[in-house]
């Protein structure tokens, strides 16, 4: 008997390790990039990536949700709030963001067209070949 409640108690706490993190916080329909909710006490609400503020929604009234409509190289959203687009910054609000799909491309230190290994698998894969490295 003793046996049976250790083999159902590692069972059910491999299942509850198992299960994706992010199912119990995303219940946003749909894909693709969404802003789900709001994480600090107010949101920023900008007029454009680089601009001015035009105001703030508390975390209370800030709707969820959100299709993404484009992203900025600062990492701001834009995103339709009763028909007016805005932008937020990454750090006021839960998003859930897909892949790019675009390789990360930069200068390595060491270069090289050595083969892949560990942790840099797949580093540099579709980047062009520049330097030494050709």
């Amino acid at each position: 008997m003793k046996r049976l409640s250790i083999v159902l108690g590692g069972a059910l706490a491999l299942a509850f390790v198992s299960a994706p993190a992010f199912a119990a916080s995303d219940t946003c329909p749909g894909n693709g990039d969404m802003v789900t909710s709001a994480k600090t006490p107010q949101v920023d609400l900008f007029d454009g990536a680089n601009g001015k503020r035009v105001k703030s929604i508390d975390q209370d009234q800030f709707p969820t949700c959100l299709p993404v409509a484009a992203h900025a190289g600062n990492g701001m959203m834009e995103v339709s709030i009763d028909g007016t687009n805005y932008w937020v910054e990454p750090h006021m609000v839960n998003a859930r963001v897909a892949a790019s799909g675009k390789p990360i491309c930069r200068k390595l230190a060491m270069g090289g067209d050595q083969a892949k290994v560990g942790a840099t698998r797949g580093l540099g894969e579709g980047c062009p070949k520049t330097g030494d490295a050709q």
